[in-house]
């Protein structure tokens, strides 16, 4: 295995990463006054975390497990009145619930959560409460309640902003599920839960992440669905962050797409080794130098190539922005992909501006007739 200069870049954005979650995420440093010399830090709130548990698509799972009380990881910080109105509400109506919940009311409100789309629009601030059922399952006693709830909920509590819908199974004839996902939600997820927890439960010795996600795969196959992988995965991180007394949180992880495109920038597969085998080398070596367990480490990974093509959502909360001149800090000038200050430097782009979505992979050199062999070298000519 050989790194390469993207790896070198990858431990200095984790650390950028680590201090504003710090300062910011974890802090009450605004995130305009945080002093981390990168103009997509400090304006764009989507860069400020190494720990899964503090994204945007788990903050409210923070709020709906812990409720407003000082286990809460944001606490210090709610109690002082640094907190979303959001966070406000939903934290003191689930306050207690642990008292209504055992493990597999909480797996089933894990599963709900990432299977309708984890909450995320990274257009908005915060970007983990969009179009979500969660909050209002507060006076919920039993999964039974929750499926009753998500039946007849007459508001949208999918989103697909940012996220991805699994292959949900097909509505059986003279039903009245009005959705796949809530035939998958109300037949489906309960019993896959109950069990779950009953394995989970019963066992006397910790699980490797992807002995967890390899049962969930299983189970699915078994009854007929497809696998789900890309929301399994998550699930089962949900199960490390909130019940790490079952998981062993530093065995290996899954990789989504976007992490599989960020190592292949991180090093070169020199020894030839099969595709998983080179992506936990990469992560093993990413372990030792961080100390990120795999699945927080995978998560940066995703960040990180966002953070090298200087992703921003156009929306709300960021149309203010001018698009030409916000850049991360990123040493390397030659990425051809994304948005990048050199397309404008070369007139490739008049400008970013007008976009209306983040010009993702090869959208702008594409757009000029030119190659990426042919873009860096006119990138070394500036």
């Amino acid at each position: 295995m050989e790194l390469t200069q993207y790896y070198d870049e990858y431990l200095r954005y984790f650390e950028l990463a680590k201090d504003q979650q710090a300062k910011c995420n974890l802090g009450t440093v605004p995130y305009l006054e945080s002093n981390m010399n990168d103009d997509l830090l400090e304006n764009v709130e989507l860069y400020d975390v190494v720990e899964r548990k503090f994204a945007g698509f788990s903050q409210i799972v923070n709020d709906v497990f812990y409720g407003w009380t000082p286990e809460h990881p944001y606490f210090h910080k709610m109690k002082q009145g640094f907190h979303t109105r959001e966070r406000g509400y939903i934290a003191r109506d689930w306050t207690g619930k642990h008292a209504d919940f055992s493990l597999p009311e909480w797996l089933y409100v894990f599963l709900l959560h990432r299977i309708t789309g984890s909450g995320i629009n990274y257009s908005r601030k915060p970007s983990g409460y969009h179009n979500t059922i969660l909050p209002h399952l507060y006076e919920a006693d039993s999964i039974e309640w929750m499926v009753r709830k998500l039946n007849h909920y007459p508001h949208p509590f999918y989103t697909s902003v940012g996220y991805q819908f699994p292959s949900f199974p097909k509505i059986p004839a003279g039903t009245n599920y009005q959705r796949g996902g809530d035939y998958y939600l109300s037949e489906y997820a309960p019993k896959l839960c109950r069990e779950l927890a009953e394995w989970l439960e019963q066992s006397n010795a910790k699980k490797d992440m992807r002995e967890i996600g390899e049962w969930l795969f299983e189970w699915n196959t078994r009854h007929g669905l497809r696998v789900y992988r890309f929301q399994y995965a998550a699930f089962v991180a949900d199960i490390a962050d909130w019940y790490p007394q079952y998981v062993n949180l530093d065995s290996m992880f899954y990789y989504g797409t976007n992490a599989v495109e960020c190592i292949s920038y991180l090093a070169v597969n020199t020894d030839k080794l099969k595709k998983e085998a080179f992506l936990d080398k990469v992560m093993d070596k990413i372990y030792a130098d961080t100390g990120a367990y795999p699945y927080n480490a995978e998560d940066v990974c995703c960040d990180f190539i966002r953070w090298v093509e200087n992703y921003v959502k156009p929306g709300a909360d960021y149309n203010h922005l001018d698009f030409d001149s916000v850049w991360s800090s990123c040493k390397i000038k030659d990425h051809p992909y994304g948005r990048q200050r050199a397309m404008l430097d070369l007139g490739l782009i008049k400008t970013f501006n007008l976009m209306t979505s983040h010009p993702s992979d090869d959208t702008v050199i594409k757009a000029a007739g030119i190659s990426v062999e042919q873009y860096k070298e006119m990138v070394k000519a500036l």
